[in-house]
């Protein structure tokens, strides 16, 4: 069983917003693609046998989280470890994603998305992108349209017939060349708006000129989406992912790792990793007028220690990534190792670079990067 069959592919057109990822890249016929399509058949390809029909049907029905185990068991793997899946636990009914054995030790292994939203937030904006993927039918020979507001007033899906056509029908009505002139002296507040609103939606659509040898080309109208702004990142989701698989298993007999996938929209990165597992910052300062000794501290609710004292102990490390099927050379991580684990495991073992906490400080010892390790070079995507 391979996981992308060997077949004659001819699409050429980008991914629709809510497009199955797994039947677009087998459609695909992009250069980029199929490097990917590529990459992926050769780590299925070292995947056990037994269990190839489960993963390939976890590809089909969820790409992202089965794409991150098997980036996890290709990265383990490739630092020389032997890997069983679904291996049984003393504990639990349940079983782990992996066990990992190497030279004289042993460890459990989870992979677990952090995405940033609530099953009612994917939900909505799943309806959003039909909406998208609708409008991106539209023939706009002239015009690339710029979405500035989308709001959908109830839980009703929005039907888009007479929406396209009235867009289609506005855009006969107005010369490029004279929105371009507007554009030029007043900015693109001065592009002319289209405006839909009915007791489903409300869509507001600003209008961006081809330049003339681009007109009547074709290809997606959507030129530009909405700006979405945040408060706050995703160290809670980080949080809260981690915590469900900690408590998962009870008592375990060997050292545990999880690893998150945070790749929502709101992950910043090295901040919100440090907020996540070794507390948020807060500012904090002395009651003595004389030497107020102001700084910046972290405060008890990160992964390992609470006001309480060492939490989760159960598990001896936490892996967070930031990878997907298309940056897999330059996907970021932070491996760290848990200080008060009941369960200490040697990260001498692993090729990638951790951190560890000694003496009141955060301490780095350098590895490799993802790239390094799985031999794939940064500019793997580049038409050769």
């Amino acid at each position: 069983m391979i996981l992308f069959e060997k077949k004659n592919r001819t699409h050429l057109e980008p991914a629709l917003h809510n497009e199955n990822l797994y039947d677009y890249y087998d459609r695909s016929a992009r250069k980029d693609v199929s490097k990917v399509r590529d990459v992926l058949n050769e780590w299925f390809e070292c995947y056990p046998e037994t269990e190839k029909h489960e993963l390939k049907s976890r590809f089909k029905k969820t790409f992202s989280s089965a794409f991150y185990e098997l980036f996890i068991f290709s990265l383990f793997k490739n630092q020389g470890f032997a890997i069983i899946i679904h291996p049984k636990v003393p504990s639990s009914n349940k079983r782990p994603d992996f066990l990992l054995k190497k030279d004289d030790i042993e460890f459990y292994l989870e992979a677990k998305e952090a995405r940033d939203k609530t099953i009612k937030q994917e939900a909505h904006q799943r309806r959003i992108n039909q909406i998208y993927d609708s409008l991106n039918k539209i023939k706009s020979p002239n015009f690339f349209l710029r979405i500035e507001k989308l709001i959908l007033k109830n839980e009703r899906q929005p039907s888009t017939k007479k929406i396209i056509s009235s867009i289609e029908s506005e855009l006969k009505k107005i010369d490029p060349d004279k929105v371009t002139e507007l554009i030029q002296n007043f900015g693109f507040d001065g592009s002319p708006r289209i405006q839909i609103e009915d007791i489903n939606l409300k869509l507001v659509v600003s209008l961006i000129p081809k330049d003339p040898e681009y007109r009547d080309k074709g290809g997606m109208p959507i030129g530009a989406y909405p700006f979405e702004v945040y408060w706050g990142g995703a160290e809670d989701s980080i949080k809260n992912s981690f915590s469900k698989k900690a408590k998962r298993y009870g008592k375990l007999d060997k050292p545990y790792i999880i690893c998150i996938n945070a790749i929502g929209s709101r992950f910043s990165g090295e901040y919100d990793v440090g907020n996540a597992v070794w507390g948020s910052i807060a500012l904090s300062w002395s009651n003595d007028p004389n030497n107020k000794d102001e700084k910046l501290v972290r405060q008890k609710d990160g992964l390992f220690f609470s006001d309480n004292g060492p939490i989760f102990q159960n598990v001896s490390g936490i892996l967070i990534t930031y990878a997907m099927e298309f940056n897999i050379p330059v996907s970021k991580y932070w491996f760290i190792k848990h200080p008060f684990s009941n369960h200490d495991l040697d990260f001498s073992h692993f090729e990638m670079t951790y951190q560890y906490a000694k003496n009141d400080k955060i301490n780095i010892n350098q590895g490799k990067s993802i790239g390094e390790i799985l031999n794939i070079e940064t500019n793997w995507l580049e038409d050769e």
